[in-house]
C-alpha cells in the first residue's frame, strides 16, 4: 500500500515540474515576442520620423507627433516651455509698462492738483504778511473748491496736504470756522465726526448740518444702473462729496443695487416694482420716509421722491421705535452703516466697526436703534452693512474696514455735498444753537 502511494506522488511531482515548465516557457515566449513588437514599432516610429525630416518639414513638429522619439518628445515640450516663458515675459512687460503709464499718469495729475490748490489758496492767503481775504461769496467758494481739490490727493502726497491744511486752518480761524481732520464748515455745510466707544464697540457718529435739500445726494456707482461698482471713497470724489456713505445691498455678479427692489436716482426711474415695505426715501425737500408695501415708483415720484435705498430694517419713523421683526430678527452684533434725519436740513450718519477690527464687536439691530433715539432723530434707516461698510469724509475711510483692511465696491452711494457761498439755495437762519435750518415757507433757487 504503501509502495503505491510513494509511486503516486511521484508521478503528481513529476507532472506539477512540466505544467510549471510549460508556464515558464510560455511566459518566456510571450515576452520575446511582446520585445520583438516594440522594436518594431520603434522601427517604424523611426522610419516616420526619418521620412518627415527628409521631406524638408521642420523638426520636432509636423502630422507624426505620435512617431516622434523620446528625445524629440523632450525637445517638444523644452520649445513648448520656452515659448510659454517668453509670453510670460513679454505678458510681465506689458504689465509693467501699463504700470508706469499709470503711475505716470497719477503722478502728472497729482501735481497738476497742487498747483490748482495752490493757485486758489494763494488767493485767499497771503503767507508774508500773514493775512487773509475777506470772507465773501466768491472767497467762500474758492475755499471749498480748493479744500476739495486738496482731498483728492493720493496718500503719497500727505506731506503736501498737511501743508494746505495748515493754510485751511489759518483761514479758517480768520473766519470763525473749524476745519480739521474730523471737521468741516463753510457758510453752507457744518459736519463734525466723532469716535464713540461703548467698551465692546467702536463706532462713528458723523453729524452734518446742510443749508439746502440739494446738498443731500444720491449716486449709481459708475454712473451706470449695474456694473462696475466702485468704492465709496472713488465715487465720492467722483461727485466731489465731503461726506458720504454706501448704500443699497447689491448684487455681486451684476452691480445692481437693490436688485429687484424699486429703484430711483436723482428722480430717474430704474426699476419700478412694488415697494416690499421696506424702501427707505428721500424727498426733494430732504425729507425721509420709508415706503409703504405696495408703493409703485411712480407713486413714490409723485410723492416728490428723488432717491431710494434698499437693505433695512428702518430703525426709527416719526421719532419712535419702529418694530424690528421677520426677516430682520437677529440677536448678532454686526457692522453697521445707517442714515438718520432730525429734520429735513439736519441729519446723522453712523458707522459701526465689527468683526473684532480693532477690538469692535459690532452692534445689534436694537443697539443701533437706540443711538439714533439718543440723538433724537424722527427717521433712521440702516443700510448695507458687514464688509459693505464704509464712511468717508474728506477723502479719507474712517472706520475699520473688514474685507482685508480694502473698500468693498458697492452698487450706490449717499453723500452731501456744499452748495458753495449760499446763493444757490434758500435763505439760511441761525439759531442760538448754530444750527442750520432751512425756512419752511422758502423756495429753493436750485430746482
Amino acid at each position: 500500500m504503501k509502495k503505491r502511494c510513494g509511486k503516486g506522488m511521484l508521478v503528481l511531482l513529476m507532472a506539477a515540474l512540466v505544467s510549471v515548465g510549460g508556464i515558464g516557457a510560455a511566459c518566456f515566449f510571450s515576452r520575446q515576442a511582446g520585445k520583438e513588437k516594440f522594436q518594431e514599432e520603434e522601427a517604424e516610429k523611426l522610419k516616420a520620423e526619418r521620412e518627415y525630416l527628409e521631406a524638408g518639414a521642420p523638426e520636432k513638429a509636423g502630422p507624426y507627433p505620435e512617431y516622434q522619439s523620446e528625445s524629440g518628445k523632450m525637445e517638444k515640450r523644452e520649445e513648448l516651455q520656452d515659448t510659454e516663458t517668453e509670453k510670460e515675459k513679454k505678458q510681465k512687460a506689458e504689465e509693467d509698462r501699463k504700470k508706469k503709464e499709470e503711475e505716470k499718469r497719477k503722478r502728472e495729475e497729482a501735481e497738476a492738483r497742487i498747483k490748482k490748490v495752490e493757485k486758489m489758496l494763494a488767493k485767499l492767503y497771503d503767507p508774508d504778511s500773514d493775512s487773509v481775504a475777506m470772507n465773501t461769496s466768491k472767497n467762500s467758494k474758492i475755499f471749498q473748491n480748493a479744500q476739495t481739490e486738496m482731498w483728492k490727493l493720493p496718500l503719497s502726497y500727505d506731506r503736501k496736504r498737511q501743508e494746505f491744511q495748515k493754510i485751511v486752518d489759518r483761514i479758517s480761524d480768520e473766519w470763525d470756522y473749524i476745519n480739521d481732520d474730523l471737521h468741516y464748515e463753510t457758510e453752507t455745510l457744518k459736519i463734525s465726526a466723532q469716535e464713540k466707544d461703548t467698551g465692546y464697540t467702536k463706532y462713528w457718529v458723523c453729524h452734518v448740518e446742510t443749508f439746502s435739500p440739494r446738498q443731500l445726494c444720491s449716486a449709481l456707482c459708475g454712473g451706470t444702473y449695474g456694473n462696475p461698482r466702485k468704492p465709496v471713497s472713488e465715487e465720492l470724489a467722483a461727485h466731489n462729496g465731503v461726506i458720504g456713505v454706501n448704500g443699497s445691498g447689491f448684487s455681486y455678479g451684476t452691480g445692481i443695487p437693490a436688485p429687484g427692489k424699486t429703484m430711483i436716482k436723482n428722480g430717474k426711474i430704474y426699476n419700478d416694482v412694488y415697494s416690499n415695505g421696506n424702501i427707505f426715501c428721500v424727498t426733494q425737500d430732504g425729507g425721509m420716509f420709508t415706503a409703504a408695501a405696495g408703493m409703485t415708483a411712480e407713486t413714490m415720484i409723485n410723492r416728490g421722491v428723488k432717491d431710494t435705498y434698499c437693505f433695512g430694517p428702518t430703525l426709527i419713523e416719526n421719532g419712535k421705535a419702529s418694530e424690528i421683526s421677520g426677516q430682520f430678527t437677529q440677536t448678532a452684533r454686526y457692522q453697521r452703516t445707517a442714515v438718520g434725519m432730525v429734520n429735513p436740513g439736519e441729519y446723522y450718519l453712523v458707522a459701526v466697526d465689527g468683526k473684532g477690527a480693532g477690538g469692535s464687536e459690532g452692534m445689534t439691530y436694537q443697539e443701533l436703534q437706540q443711538v439714533f433715539l439718543d440723538l433724537g432723530c424722527e427717521y433712521a434707516y440702516h443700510l448695507d452693512g458687514g464688509g459693505s461698510t464704509t464712511l468717508v469724509f474728506k477723502g479719507r475711510v474712517l472706520n475699520m474696514l473688514t474685507d482685508g483692511g480694502k473698500e468693498r465696491p458697492c452698487g450706490d452711494i449717499l453723500y452731501f455735498i456744499d452748495a458753495g457761498d449760499g446763493a444757490e439755495g434758500e435763505e439760511i437762519v441761525i439759531h442760538e444753537n448754530e444750527a442750520m435750518i432751512r425756512p419752511s415757507s422758502g423756495k429753493s433757487s436750485l430746482k
